[in-house]
């Protein structure tokens, strides 16, 4: 059970060597079709002969890859995600490459083992093929790289993460877990939708700490947290996010309080609309 008193269902995660063979893939499409400038990926679909629809399709998905008479076809949901540039479209655009891509995925498709992908690009999905096309997505979008020489410029918190978002074209989320993932400084991101966390991730530096699981409830958090005043729908500052001082034992379990691990952290949390709220962790300048 959670601390919700609901079941806990296990999440299927992907390995380290998939997700290391996937991102070499897409850093390669990304070097091969737009090697020095942002990724463009309905430059790498034309490429490949893969044509692509802009529509309205309702709430159904936010992409879809579709294989009929030998030709493959994408459609991305204006209605979910945008405008064609917005990064939630050009992340969907990526993700339904990435099932282009990976044979296994295009394979499927092609012989008729498997639907048309009907994909929301959340970071939700616990099918591994979804979460294959989402880890894709990030590292065409930011190759590692790039994306390296870029975090080394920026700031470990959120306003660096938005602005790693604008230069690669990518969303907040996507841009804050490459930031955890390639950052060899302590730090977490943590997504919330609106019944609770949806997923958290720390990073190595952090996971040597042994923390234990992030907070899963809103009220397990102080009410003036940056985390409970962006899930309440008050208005953020002017740089778009709330910011406090937090403590490790207050958002992780194995850390006691008053204990020499309950260091002082950093909170901030931005606003995501309708999907939900984002939280970044980082060790305070006082730690």
């Amino acid at each position: 059970m959670n601390r919700l008193g609901r079941p806990r269902h296990r999440r299927r995660r992907l390995g380290a060597e998939a997700r290391a063979e996937i991102a070499e893939l897409a850093a390669a499409v990304a070097d091969a079709h737009c090697p020095a400038e942002r990724v463009a990926p309905e430059r790498i679909a034309r490429a490949k002969a893969v044509t692509l629809s802009w529509g309205r399709y309702g709430p159904a998905f936010d992409g879809m890859l579709e294989h009929l008479d030998g030709r493959f076809h994408i459609y991305v949901n204006l209605d979910r995600v945008g405008r064609p540039d917005a990064p939630r479209a050009r992340f969907t655009l990526a993700h339904e490459l990435g099932h282009y891509y990976l044979d296994a995925h295009r394979r499927a498709l092609a012989a008729g083992r498997a639907p048309a992908h009907r994909s929301r690009c959340d970071w939700e999905s616990p099918n591994l093929a979804e979460q294959e096309a989402d880890h894709f997505a990030a590292h065409l979008l930011m190759p590692a790289g790039r994306f390296g020489r870029a975090l080394d410029g920026v700031p470990l918190d959120l306003s660096g993460v938005i602005a790693l978002a604008l230069r690669f074209g990518a969303s907040l989320t996507a841009a804050a877990l490459r930031t955890v993932a390639c950052s060899a400084a302590p730090c977490a991101v943590v997504k919330w939708n609106w019944s609770g966390v949806s997923w958290a991730r720390l990073s190595s530096a952090a996971f040597t700490g042994r923390l234990g699981a992030a907070v899963d409830a809103p009220a397990r958090l102080p009410d003036d947290a940056p985390t409970r005043r962006a899930l309440a729908g008050e208005v953020p500052p002017a740089e778009g996010f709330f910011t406090a001082g937090a403590t490790a034992a207050t958002w992780f379990s194995a850390v006691a309080p008053g204990s020499r691990r309950d260091v002082l952290l950093i909170e901030q949390a931005i606003p995501l609309g309708r999907y939900g709220v984002l939280t970044f962790l980082r060790l305070s300048p006082d730690a």
